[in-house]
């Protein structure tokens, strides 16, 4: 079977200190795959090496049967892979209806044209609306997006990593710091994204995990010691003494 993103004994070394030490992951096109474990797991240091910030020390990563390990992050990013980070990137200035549109430039083959010339472009300007009534935000598309709340924000984050083309998407804790209602909607925000993508989250509201994912996988100092249908890993012996304890019963 083919996978739509593979890690095959992907390991990472920080000096004489092993962090990834020889993960296998099988992620299928078109799930909403988590990725859950303990705080100091390496999770966000596998993040990482997929999205290029970090080499790897040794392995591979496959992404639509090609190599990208050590590839620099702007050339995963063009081949369709896409991360979100915890900290919101966006630019808080330029108005909701902007921040998307800028997204949007590559995607279509624009580059970096002048605005004024995008103002009477029908072609991005009616793609842009329809990014920014998929995450719900064209209420607010001439607002700057600095003022629109953190959980808005989050949003227009993922609207601008749909607008660049990602078909697969890493989300770094999508509901870290929100209320239950606004993770309610951002959890329906990202089930809604996922109709026509592949997610990769790490997300520490089991909640939210259980909730969404079609698969989930354990990752405990380095290395995955479980990766299985929700239902499987909840009940899963050890992953509740390394992690998960009693959630759930």
């Amino acid at each position: 079977m083919s996978y739509h993103l593979e890690l095959k004994n992907v390991k990472k070394n920080f000096g004489s200190t092993n962090i990834i030490r020889g993960v296998n992951l099988k992620i299928k096109k078109g799930e909403i795959h988590s990725l859950i474990g303990p705080n100091g797991a390496g999770k966000s240091t596998l993040y990482n090496l997929i999205s290029g910030v970090y080499n790897i020390s040794s392995g591979n990563i496959i992404f639509n049967n090609k190599n990208i390990e050590n590839l620099p992050s702007y050339e995963i990013y063009r081949l369709g892979l896409s991360r979100s980070f915890q900290i919101t990137n966006i630019f808080p200035k330029l108005s909701v209806f902007e921040n998307i549109r800028c997204g949007l430039l590559w995607n279509l083959d624009y580059k970096y044209s002048i605005t004024a010339i995008l103002d009477s472009d029908k072609k991005i300007n009616d793609k842009t609306n329809e990014i920014l009534n998929k995450i719900s935000l064209a209420g607010f598309s001439k607002e700057a997006a600095g003022l629109l709340s953190y959980a808005d924000q989050r949003a227009l984050e993922i609207g601008i990593t749909i607008a660049g083309g990602a078909e697969t998407i890493l989300l770094d804790e999508p509901t870290a710091g929100m209320s239950k209602s606004e993770t309610e909607r951002a959890t329906r925000l990202i089930r809604n994204i996922s109709e026509d993508r592949t997610i990769l989250i790490v997300e520490h509201d089991m909640g939210v995990v259980f909730d969404l994912s079609d698969t989930i996988s354990v990752l405990v100092y380095g290395e995955i010691i479980c990766s299985d249908k929700p239902i499987n890993v909840k009940n899963n012996k050890r992953v509740k003494e390394a992690y998960l304890g009693n959630f759930g019963n």
